[in-house]
């Protein structure tokens, strides 16, 4: 009886030393974790203004001087990146959709004309507004 309540232990103590090390290196998604190197801030975007991956973003909200869809505010969350979104190269792109995009470094009313935040405005191909997932980059 001593041995398999050694052996159960041993088993046991195994089976949670197994369990533990596959929840750490699996890890969960985060929203921090953008595969950038060369992007000073980056974000990948749901229609819905989801975070799906980012770097250097605090956060994405909808426009605040709008109704309008296809508006998203990119608060940048680095201070020598943000300090700089007026002279910076901002990239935007739709993530597979047709449509158009627009990227905003300047302060902009839509984003309550905050200088930390990029105004992204999207729309259909059609020229209309729409919720549309993007991707975009301070380089």
């Amino acid at each position: 009886m001593r041995t398999s309540a050694r052996r159960t232990s041993r088993v046991l103590a195994l089976v949670l030393g197994a369990v533990t090390s596959l929840t750490a290196l699996s890890g969960m998604a985060s929203a921090d974790d953008m595969d950038a190197p060369y992007a000073r801030a980056a974000a990948k975007v749901a229609s819905d203004g989801t975070v799906l991956a980012s770097k250097n973003v605090a956060s994405v909200t909808r426009g605040t001087g709008t109704s309008a869809a296809g508006v998203y505010c990119v608060q940048v969350s680095d201070p020598n990146v943000s300090d700089d979104l007026d002279d910076a190269a901002i990239v935007a792109t739709l993530n597979n959709y047709r449509g158009e995009i627009t990227a905003i470094g300047a302060p902009h009313g839509y984003c309550g004309n905050a200088t930390d935040t990029i105004t992204v405005v999207t729309s259909n191909s059609s020229g209309t507004p729409a919720d549309r997932p993007f991707t975009v980059a301070v380089l």
